[in-house]
């Protein structure tokens, strides 16, 4: 079976369709992975076979990630989270238009990349328009692949009249193709209506080699920092300042990933700071962890049983923290009100550790993307 991923130019997008784009290559199916932007190198270091279907396009640019200063664009990135928050977790038009545009700009290269390999499966990421046209183009199925905690059984539907002028332009009629679902949060957890698959979220956030620190003898509890991969570039990181001097308060380590964390001067001295460590694996030798509630951090965090506080800034993260509020598995807080005590809290709150270990056993009870190739080559025929 020949089967083809296509997903929008972002790292969120790709880290939960590895797993199952691996198990497909493992069972001996053909796999390529059709994207842009970061996405493409980072498919690449995963093993995976990848075309860059607009190399020449800028997506921080069309994304607007750089366009004016970080607290105006901090301000619009909350707006728009708040309004998915008060929409259910449902995707916004304007979230429709602005996807739709990078469709577009994605699309005769996911054509072409289709054209060639003539794939019998596509996958798609949820927002990648892409995916149903070169599937229906093709006449083949197509699986929208989830990212989170959102279940949008009307996803596609609603999603098609914004994508009306890229199938018109490649002559596509504006009908769904043969359509299937596979989430990765557990069915106790999911958001919405819809029916489809639901496999095990594995861990993965790029591999890489773990410093030494990770695994040597430790004295004292450690506490993972991280706001993601996509929001630092958005808001910067001046936010986690409030975050990391109030770990001086606290008997613990601290350890806090990302780039640009030396502009916040002097940090408590038991904070160390790294700009990229494979998550997964750091987070299996570490106590708890506090990030933005992405769906990405909030999944893995779940995956090996840690209490995690989420600090909500945009996007679907009000949605996501809501979730640990919901289930008592996790806090939630705003950026500005944390402080040493709610961090100790996050550290030694037993029935949250336990809450916590009850999240991991949700997710370990699901299939594992191994499980569900033989379904998926029977949809594919």
């Amino acid at each position: 079976m020949r089967v083809l991923f296509t997903l929008p130019p972002a790292l969120s997008h790709l880290f939960p369709m590895v797993p199952l784009a691996w198990a497909l290559r493992a069972a001996g199916h053909d796999v390529l992975v059709a994207t842009s932007g970061s996405a493409v190198q980072a498919a690449a270091r995963a093993g995976l076979p990848v075309v860059d279907v607009a190399p020449t396009v800028d997506f921080d640019a069309v994304f607007g990630v750089r366009t004016g200063a970080a607290v105006d664009r901090a301000a619009e990135h909350r707006r728009r989270g708040e309004a998915v928050a008060r929409n259910g977790g449902a995707t916004t038009a304007l979230i429709f238009q602005r996807f739709a545009q990078v469709t577009d700009l994605m699309a005769d290269g996911v054509v072409r990349a289709a054209d060639a390999m003539r794939p019998d499966l596509v996958v798609h990421g949820r927002l990648q328009g892409a995916g149903l046209l070169v599937a229906r183009k093709l006449g083949v199925p197509t699986v929208e692949h989830g990212v989170g905690f959102v279940r949008e059984g009307d996803l596609a539907a609603r999603y098609l009249p914004h994508l009306a002028a890229t199938f018109e332009r490649h002559g596509v009629p504006l009908e769904l193709p043969e359509l299937a679902a596979v989430q990765i949060a557990p069915p106790s957890m999911m958001i919405g209506e819809g029916t489809g698959w639901n496999m095990r979220f594995v861990p993965y956030s790029g591999g890489g080699e773990l410093p030494d620190w990770v695994t040597a003898e430790r004295r004292r509890p450690r506490v993972v920092v991280t706001l993601g991969t996509v929001l630092p570039k958005v808001v910067g990181v001046g936010g986690l300042e409030k975050v990391l001097k109030a770990a001086g308060d606290v008997e613990a380590d601290f350890v806090a990933l990302g780039a640009g964390l030396t502009n916040l001067g002097e940090l408590p001295p038991n904070v160390r700071t790294a700009e990229w460590v494979p998550l997964a694996g750091l987070l299996a030798a570490s106590d708890a962890i506090v990030h933005h509630g992405g769906a990405g951090s909030t999944l893995t965090a779940m995956a090996v049983g840690l209490p995690q506080m989420a600090l909500p800034y945009g996007a679907d993260e009000f949605v996501n923290a809501g979730v640990l509020d919901r289930h008592r598995c996790g806090l939630s807080a705003d950026v500005d009100s944390v402080d040493g005590a709610l961090l100790d809290a996050l550290l030694h709150d037993d029935e949250l550790r336990g809450r916590a270990e009850w999240a991991r056993g949700e997710l370990a009870d699901r299939p594992a993307p191994a499980e569900l190739v033989g379904a998926l080559a029977a949809l594919a025929g």
